[in-house]
C-alpha cells in the first residue's frame, strides 16, 4: 500500500525530473541556435549574421 509520504516523494522526484529535462531541452535548443549562427558567420566570413541577430532581437541573443 502506498502511503501519503511515499506518494509525495514520488511526486517530488517526478517534478524534479521534469524540471531537469526541460532545462536540458532548452539548453540543446539554444546551443543549436548558436551553432547555426556560428556556421553562418564562418560561411560569410564576417560577423554580420551576429550583428543582424542582435539587431532583430533588441540586443540579446
Amino acid at each position: 500500500m502506498v502511503t501519503l509520504s511515499d506518494y509525495s516523494l514520488i511526486v517530488i522526484v517526478s517534478l524534479c525530473f521534469g524540471l531537469i529535462v526541460s532545462f536540458q531541452l532548452a539548453h540543446i535548443q539554444y546551443v543549436r541556435y548558436l551553432i547555426t549562427l556560428a556556421k553562418r558567420s564562418i560561411l560569410s566570413g564576417t560577423l554580420a549574421p551576429v550583428f543582424s541577430e542582435l539587431e532583430q532581437r533588441g540586443g540579446e541573443i
